[in-house]
């Protein structure tokens, strides 16, 4: 049987879901338009870009659903919301090393390009070198592989993995929505499997799926929320009584579909 087969879900709950996030998306686009940026602010920098982004993700996510490819972009909501979150954690550290992380891969763009005999502006190269003196150290590796030319972490983040981050801010997300979206995006044969049925002799694939719509949906609307409740605690847009009313109004609705 199908997993989702093993789920009966309330009617009214993706449509719900759906009216929810479109609520919280306005409010984000309407806020974002006014958020001024401090250079000297690297967790204010950061939190701005994380909710630039998770606007985009939430418009692209309304036009899929209920198609399964929703679930894809639900995740990656998921992977900056507790980026976001962990960062929230120790703000002006990680948001530096976030931050800071540019110099690196600007390096890395730049090793590549000599290697191949394109030529880099030497203003760029002197840019990068005084980049890399000022932050280097923040994103150096503690031991090297022998002979690597490369001497630095793959990420932002250093060995810190989103299952480290989730132990952290909560795993409610990770453990459900990420956990169960993940066959699909890493072609598993539970994830494909779901999506086809067979008619006579034939395969056929069925790209909706109501049980990703109401997941996605789900965690587009925490993600957006949470990013919202961080911008809002750092940068003061004064929307504290609004997002509480949203979160509050959305898990009191939500429970009245299957508490008795």
């Amino acid at each position: 049987m199908p997993s989702e087969k093993l789920f009966v879900r309330d009617p009214r709950e993706v449509p719900f879901l759906h009216d929810q996030v479109k609520k919280v998306l306005a409010l984000a686009d309407q806020k974002s338009r006014s958020i001024s940026i401090r250079e000297d602010d690297d967790f204010g920098f950061m939190a701005i870009q994380f909710l630039y982004k998770q606007i985009q993700h939430a418009e692209s996510l309304l036009l899929l659903v209920p198609r399964r490819d929703a679930g894809l972009i639900a995740r990656t909501m998921i992977d900056g919301l507790y980026q976001l979150l962990w960062s929230y954690h120790a703000p002006a550290e990680r948001a530096r090393l976030w931050r800071s992380y540019s110099i690196i891969h600007d390096w890395r763009l730049m090793q590549g390009r000599l290697k191949e005999g394109i030529a880099v502006d030497e203003a760029e190269i002197k840019k990068n070198d005084a980049g890399i003196k000022a932050f280097g150290d923040l994103h150096r590796l503690k031991k090297p592989k022998p002979h690597s030319s490369d001497p630095y972490h793959k990420n932002w983040h250093g060995g810190v993995k989103l299952a480290d981050m989730a132990d952290v801010v909560g795993r409610e997300l990770y453990d459900g929505p990420y956990a169960e979206l993940s066959d699909w995006e890493h072609w598993g044969v539970s994830g494909i499997g779901e999506a086809i049925f067979r008619k006579d002799d034939h395969a056929v694939v069925n790209t909706n799926s109501d049980r990703v719509a109401g997941l996605s949906l789900l965690a587009a609307f925490q993600c957006l929320l949470q990013t919202l409740e961080v911008a809002d605690a750092h940068l003061s847009l004064n929307i504290t009584d609004t997002v509480t009313a949203l979160g509050e109004n959305f898990r009191k609705t939500l429970d009245s579909f299957y508490l008795p």
